[in-house]
């Protein structure tokens, strides 16, 4: 019989027992060097921490990692460059969810499709870009009101990339797993924001 511990891991920087999805993966590189395991593939020792600033920020003061994974102090651990890969590690995720709703067409992309699927269907998540002018803003506080969650992400031309297009300034997220997938990164990046 599993217990429930047997589904928790230990945050290296809080101590506070987690579900291990609410945590990122770190291990010790061929060299010893502590690496972001962001896929949690790598195999070997690991250690897990919470992808917040504070988290990261004390398990790097402490040398934390260092002792669970039994390597080496090392001094020169650099938190600002561990949230660095963090954060890529993170926008690749959303980027890949993106991918993946569109291959799904469960997508509206541009303000016209956008709008269409607010008017015809519970939207569970709009993306504005970070630069999108104010009529692509508007648009998606309106669908706030169908209960549509709001967030911004990413330029226009590295959301139209992802389509092949030049630029996109508004898109709706369709699946509600992949949306609530989309969200949880989308806090965890909130979370490692300066």
């Amino acid at each position: 019989m599993q217990t429930q511990r047997d589904h928790t891991r230990t945050c290296v920087g809080c101590r506070a027992a987690t579900d291990p999805a609410e945590l990122v993966r770190v291990v010790a590189d061929p060299s010893g060097r502590v690496a972001l395991d962001a896929r949690g593939r790598l195999g070997g020792r690991g250690a897990w921490v919470h992808p917040t600033r504070a988290c990261v920020a004390n398990m790097v003061k402490r040398h934390a990692a260092e002792r669970s994974l039994k390597v080496e102090v090392q001094r020169d651990l650099d938190v600002g460059k561990i949230l660095g890969e963090l954060r890529a590690a993170l926008a690749r995720k959303a980027d890949s969810l993106i991918v993946v709703a569109s291959r799904a067409r469960a997508v509206a992309v541009g303000a016209d499709a956008v709008a269409d699927a607010l008017e015809k269907t519970r939207v569970p998540l709009v993306l504005v870009a970070k630069d999108a002018g104010q009529v692509a803003a508007a648009l998606a506080d309106a669908g706030k009101g169908g209960g549509a969650r709001v967030a911004r992400y990413a330029t226009k031309m590295e959301l139209g990339r992802l389509f092949g297009r030049g630029e996109v300034a508004l898109l709706a997220l369709l699946d509600g797993r992949i949306a609530s997938e989309m969200n949880s990164t989308l806090d965890r990046l909130a979370a490692l924001e300066d």
